[in-house]
């Protein structure tokens, strides 16, 4: 059996980084979320000397989890580490409390070599109640894989297309990646019991593996949730009722990687979760995607999806399958007296660093008073210090179109420069109608260039946007994690 030699090196600002032998598996942030880069005690890897910057749970390197409980929220007030059993073994402890003083959370991650050589975390996390509270459920874990923080703009990097758990029955689900229909109905109807694994899964097999999180004590029903968003996977238990001080709970588990032949089986094995036909009325959403969008297609709920959505809301905001330039496909919004009427695409989406993004569109109006019809992005990242908070950074927006229009109006979003620094940078992207009247958005072209790099030729069948972005996306997905942030 392979023997580790762990060490923790503080690297400032109450961040760590986890080495073995001249590398860097994992890094451990002053919130108590711990980024494993490395699934191998035989992987290559890089020393990692300094945390650039504390990141949102959007941007992964590795598979990220967490030393405090998501729900209730408590915050570390406490890291305690130490290395064990001679560098075999570490052992790291976050010692939480809610802001309100109502619960207080103790978890303790264990991080040792298996015999095939591969990492391997033990868990337990325990939450304590303060105060009489009425709970529906908790949540004492949140883990996200690598680049699943993701979305539209880096749909090419993508790493795993499902979601799958069993139930306390043996059967496992495939929930497959999309961003509009959330699952907490359909996970809701099942039963889980110890023993239930939940993990992350793609096809073909990406050469790290599949992560996996599977519980072995609950003193609560399991339970477990899906972000429809950054498809983090929520690890959580079933609450129902008042709950007395003093009550605790503790949850024991392990996060790991299947090899190949245990997570092709899994697979194999995988029913898919039932998508009926009032999901489909429900969840019917023009998608936004790279490249040209006529809206005459919808996000695709029943299998893996990475575009972003238009949710209606009738009769303002409503998806016109009959008024459209070169197809008959738009987005129209209504406004029967002035007010400002906001249609975001959601989820938003991180934006790859190095690149320079275009969007144009075509806007028609009718009787509009007021500022008009606009496109806005919004350019953002996520701040720790020194409290947590959303930067707003930039926001464009194209010129406004008003009154009746002759036809169809090109309007154009200034262009979005993103900075080598800005790695972990996200946008908002909006439709806006100021006043009243109607007004129709077709044709959206969302044009996202690398700096810098030749371009490549034309693939058969293809944009040059597309094609461009498809082999650059390719070349950094093969680049590593690079600097850790």
């Amino acid at each position: 059996m392979p023997i580790p030699s762990f060490e923790i090196v503080h690297v400032g600002n109450n961040t760590y980084t986890i080495n073995d032998q001249g590398r860097t598996l994992a890094t451990l942030s002053s919130q108590g979320t711990i980024d494993w880069l490395l699934r191998s005690i035989s992987d290559p890897g890089a020393l990692i000397t300094e945390i650039v910057k504390e990141t949102h749970l959007c941007y992964v390197n590795g598979f990220k989890f967490q030393l405090n409980f998501p729900t209730p929220g408590t915050l570390m007030h406490k890291l305690t580490y130490a290395v064990e059993d001679g560098g075999a073994r570490a052992v790291f402890t976050g010692t939480c409390a809610s802001p309100d003083g109502n619960f207080a959370s103790v978890t303790t991650a264990v991080l040792t070599v298996d015999a095939r050589g591969d990492y391997r975390w033990t868990l337990e996390s325990r939450l304590t109640t303060n105060a009489p509270v009425t709970m529906q459920g908790i949540e004492y874990n949140n883990v996200y894989p690598s680049r699943t923080g993701c979305c539209m703009l880096f749909a090419p990097q993508k790493m795993y297309r499902d979601t799958l758990m069993t139930d306390a029955d043996g059967i496992t689900w495939r929930f497959p990646h999309q961003h509009m229909l959330h699952y907490g109905g359909k996970i809701a109807s099942l039963t889980f019991a110890e023993g239930s694994q939940a993990g992350f899964f793609g096809e073909p097999a990406p050469a790290v593996g599949y992560p996996v999180v599977k519980v072995h004590k609950s003193d609560l029903p399991p339970d477990w949730g899906i972000c429809d968003m950054y498809y983090d996977l929520h690890c959580m238990a079933r609450v129902n009722g008042e709950i007395a001080p003093g009550t605790a709970w503790a949850f024991k588990y392990d996060i790991s990687y299947l090899d190949k032949a245990e997570g092709q089986a899994m697979l194999d094995a995988a029913r898919p979760i039932p998508i009926s036909l009032k999901d489909w009325e429900i969840h019917d959403y023009p998608r936004l995607e790279l490249g040209l969008n006529d809206f005459i297609s919808g996000c695709d709920i029943s299998q893996f999806d990475d575009s972003s959505g238009f949710r209606q809301h009738p009769p303002q905001r409503v998806w016109d399958r009959e008024t459209g330039h070169r197809t008959k496909g738009s987005l129209r919004i209504t406004n029967a007296r002035p007010e400002e009427t906001t249609w975001s695409a959601e989820p938003p989406t991180q934006i790859p660093s190095e690149t320079t993004l275009n969007i144009t569109a075509l806007v028609k109006t009718e009787g509009v008073v007021g500022k008009g019809m606009f496109l806005r992005v919004r350019y953002h990242t996520f701040v720790w210090h020194p409290t947590p908070h959303i930067e707003w950074s930039v926001t464009l927006e194209s010129i406004p179109v008003t009154g009746t229009t002759d036809g169809w109006v090109q309007v154009s979003v200034p262009a979005l420069k993103v900075p080598e620094e800005h790695f972990d940078y996200l946008i908002w992207f909006d439709v806006i109608l100021d006043g009243q009247g109607i007004g129709w958005l077709t044709d959206v072209d969302v044009d996202l260039q690398y700096d810098n790099v030749l371009p490549p030729s034309l693939e058969e069948g293809g944009s040059n946007r597309k094609a461009n972005f498809r082999v650059q996306a390719r070349k950094r997905a093969g680049a590593g994690p690079g600097p850790v942030r």
